[in-house]
């Protein structure tokens, strides 16, 4: 019997899945421009595919959370936050020669308004939106294109990475590298986790914080 979650689609099915895919993937890109649409636009074509699909969010990877896998993600996060900040970032911007560009965000130093506004913006766009995005959907919608599970495994961890990670090029190379990093180790958590995107939400949410707090103290 048929699942929703059954990779062994039907020909048609994936040509438009496939496609499907292809256009997500395009919508992020820097060279489109597409910014507030982008995301609207995500939303708009995940959201009517979910319901078209007729399918559950625990096949998207929103699944029940335990009280130990929230403390460890929350406290992966904040471990990763810190570590990203004062180790990996230094050690990135001597390789590629160049700092991640954060000029876009210096409105946030010494001004509690705008620090307020950016953690609401890193929870909700950066933490449940891009997880939602890149690591829930994207990852499923692979997942019945692609049926050998290592090829789908790095493959998807691999494409999905280089599009979140040119996504931000407005922070020049070294935010590209920096961020291309964070997603593979999203993606590899995201299968370390029982595919639960609620704790790559947290994850990514406390490590959002622990930056956007290192813009308003100007460190």
């Amino acid at each position: 019997m048929e699942t929703t979650l059954e990779n062994n689609l039907k020909p048609a099915s994936k040509i438009w899945g496939t496609a499907e895919v292809i256009l997500l993937l395009l919508l992020p890109l820097p060279f489109f421009n597409l910014n507030l649409i982008y995301l609207i636009a995500a939303l708009a074509i995940t959201l009517t595919s979910i319901y078209i699909r007729k399918e559950k969010w625990t096949e998207i990877g929103f699944k029940k959370v335990t009280g130990k896998g929230v403390f460890w993600a929350s406290a992966f996060g904040i471990a990763y936050g810190f570590a990203d900040n004062f180790l990996l970032e230094p050690l990135l911007t001597w390789i590629v020669g160049a700092e991640p560009d954060l000029s876009a965000y210096k409105a946030v130093e010494g001004n509690v308004a705008n620090l307020v506004f950016m953690l609401a913006l890193g929870w909700f766009v950066g933490g449940l939106f891009e997880e939602y995005f890149f690591r829930g959907y994207l990852f499923c919608r692979i997942n019945k294109l692609i049926s050998n599970p290592v090829v789908y495994k790095w493959v998807t961890i691999l494409i999905t990475s280089a599009v979140f990670a040119f996504a931000h090029d407005y922070q020049g190379i070294g935010g590209i590298s920096d961020t291309f990093i964070f997603a593979i180790v999203m993606g590899l958590l995201y299968f370390k986790m029982d595919k639960n995107v609620w704790y790559l939400v947290l994850i990514h949410g406390f490590y959002d914080t622990i930056g956007i707090f290192r813009l308003y103290l100007g460190a």
